[in-house]
């Protein structure tokens, strides 16, 4: 029998029953409203729109720079052309990554896509959709790691939108499918970088979008749920640029950022809005802290777990036209020189997009930045500063902030110096061992991750007092800062890094009219148990004078001295880079430049002078106190 029950009851019982089916918490429910509302253009629509297209063939045509870079895209490009297509490979001993493979694939299909966009070839196309079809048919692409399934998703997606029109309906199918499964619904179950704020997040939610937006007028609902993620927590990673500063260093800044452009770009293209990405606080800003973390050398003030580089700066190009800085495009196409001078297979995968964004410079008087940087992050604050904009400027940067940041390192204090094109001063970078791992990646002040010798105080251009680590609780700020005509001069207060190991210490540094440069510690109430030791690590040859104040590094026919003012009482010695393990990166070719303090350590101050050996008549620097420095 046929029982009507009234549309009330009905209500009432499925209110009592609960949802039929329970709604993960990073779906979007139904009342929130779509984010692509309109119809999205046709393909093309990342990125290289047919607008895009039409500009960037006038500047090939017409500009010099302009043709060289195409030029060594094309030929990047047939180079790829005569590889073997991409396989699925994993790397690692006990964490195993598929990244290689998808950065390689990167690479591939970015440079064959634009070589073909702008002087179309038979043979490129074919090559790129051969590689495509074949990641297409890997059994994954490895989202334990989830990095490997973004990147992956990126490529496959812009592949499949600039080649749209030049392929078969089973070809994209193909190509269209392993997006929407072994890329998108597999983000659905796998949730890294989802809500963190790091740059996994930024690759994660950039490259997904690409993923979403290539294949939305076939997975309209995959699609808008994949968008909604993003929109939900991409502001996370975005947050870590306040005041400028990318906590994880320079290089891991190009890492992430990249993919925020990518996001950005891929939105504003695609929809016409990229969700205020670049309006972010800070998020300009980092552009300069950049700039301002290139040393003359062109290598990087790396601190953190960030390699020395020099960097590729392809995002420059983007926000040299966004925020209309003809300096960043300029400060791009210089860090264009090696890429230009040297076709290759392995060279930075997004360094092809910088093409559609280059304007040529008509400025000549673009402006010089300041030679005094302070930037005072979220969590990290450094300062730097440096004689001239020259490649053979006198360069010194000091690290300070906060500790326990992701890819954190015990640095507060530490410091790079260069001058006539040599780095005199170096960080030693990341430590393998911990990639290939799991178990050093907490900042507690108990982490196995403090036990590695790159990343502890011990390999830093720091202080080190009784053997101990440093105290990673607290901020060490930038306290101080002047420029005037006897020089650029900056001061931070350290002490919370050395927090129960003494009262007070401040350290400053400066450049001086005549291009020498300082360090300087002044200390209060060291526990007087322990000594002091001093440390600048060095990839030079080290002779010290008889007395033991003066040190003088010699690299590439270049030659620095450095002096030890004060305290009376000390002298240089040289000692080892020699980790405590056989498990960690031996650091051949490596020295400390050392002054060690015997317990107890009276107040007062440690103060060496750094003299280029371009500097042939140095003033005696005055000697005061810190507080002093910046009246």
């Amino acid at each position: 029998m046929k029982i009507n029950l009234p549309i009330t009851l009905i209500s009432l019982l499925l209110i009592m029953a609960g949802p039929l089916h329970a709604q993960s918490q990073d779906q979007p429910s139904p009342q929130q409203q779509k984010l692509i509302t309109q119809t999205l253009p046709p393909h093309p629509r990342l990125m290289l729109t047919p607008d895009v297209r039409q500009r960037v063939a006038k500047v090939i045509a017409t500009d010099p720079w302009g043709q060289r870079f195409f030029q060594r895209i094309k030929l990047g490009a047939f180079a790829v052309r005569d590889l073997p297509v991409i396989q699925r490979k994993l790397v690692g001993n006990n964490f195993k990554r598929m990244l290689g493979t998808s950065r390689d694939a990167m690479h591939n299909i970015f440079t064959m896509g634009l070589a073909n966009a702008f002087q179309p070839d038979k043979q490129l196309r074919d090559r790129m959709v051969e590689e495509m079809i074949s990641i297409a048919n890997f059994e994954d692409w490895h989202p334990k790691h989830f990095l490997d399934t973004a990147e992956m998703t990126l490529t496959m997606a812009v592949g499949y939108d600039w080649l749209y029109h030049e392929m078969t309906e089973q070809e994209r199918q193909i190509i269209r499918d392993a997006i929407i499964n072994h890329g998108l619904k597999t983000a659905l179950k796998h949730k890294g970088g989802l809500s963190t704020n790091n740059n996994w997040n930024q690759i994660r939610h950039g490259s997904l979008i690409a993923g979403a937006l290539a294949v939305y007028e076939h997975e309209p609902e995959l699609a808008e749920e994949i968008l909604q993620q993003a929109h939900k927590y991409y502001q996370r990673a975005l947050a870590s640029y306040e005041g400028g500063i990318y906590p994880e260093g320079p290089s891991y800044w190009g890492y992430g950022t990249s993919f925020s452009f990518l996001m950005s770009a891929c939105l504003q293209s695609a929809t016409g809005d990229d969700w205020g990405i670049t309006k972010s606080p800070g998020f300009y800003e980092s552009f300069d802290f950049v700039l301002q973390t290139t040393a003359p050398s062109k290598k990087l003030f790396n601190f953190a777990d960030c390699s020395e580089g020099p960097m590729h700066l392809p995002i420059h190009m983007w926000a040299g036209e966004v925020y209309n800085r003809p300096d960043f495009t300029t400060v791009s196409m210089a860090s264009f020189n090696r890429y230009l001078d040297r076709v290759d297979t392995t060279s930075f995968r997004i360094n092809p997009l910088a093409l559609l964004w280059y304007h040529p410079i008509t400025d000549a008087n673009a402006a010089t930045p300041p030679t005094l940087y302070v930037g005072q992050g979220k969590k990290v604050h450094l300062a730097t500063m440096r004689s001239s904009w020259d490649d053979n400027a006198s360069f010194i940067g000091i690290k300070a902030g906060e500790i326990r940041v992701n890819h954190g390192h015990m640095d507060i204090g530490s410091f790079i110096i260069e001058a006539d094109g040599v780095r005199w001063a170096t960080d030693l970078g990341a430590e393998r061992k911990i990639y290939d791992g799991r178990d050093a990646w907490s900042t507690a002040q108990d982490s196995k991750r403090w036990s590695y010798f790159r990343v502890n105080n011990f390999s830093h251009n720091t202080l080190t007092l009784g053997n101990h680590i440093q105290n990673v609780s607290g901020a060490n700020p930038v306290i101080a800062s002047k420029q005037d005509d006897s020089g650029t001069f900056a001061v931070i207060d350290m002490s919370n890094a050395y927090d129960g190991q003494a009262k007070q210490i401040h350290r400053g540094i400066a450049v001086m009219s005549d291009k020498t440069m300082l360090v300087q510690d002044d200390y209060q109430g060291i526990d007087p148990t322990m000594q002091l030791r001093w440390n600048m690590m060095t990839q030079t040859h080290i002779s010290i004078a008889g007395d033991g104040k003066t040190a003088t590094l010699e690299r590439g026919g270049q030659t620095m001295q450095a002096k030890l003012l004060q305290p009376a009482n000390a002298q240089f010695i040289i000692t080892d880079a020699t980790p405590p393990t056989d498990v960690e990166n031996p650091n051949k070719g490596y020295q400390r430049l050392t002054v060690i303090l015997p317990a107890p350590v009276s107040d007062g101050s440690l103060t060496v002078a750094f003299i280029p050996g371009s500097v042939k008549s140095p003033h005696e620097p005055e000697l005061k106190n810190l507080s002093d420095w910046c009246e």
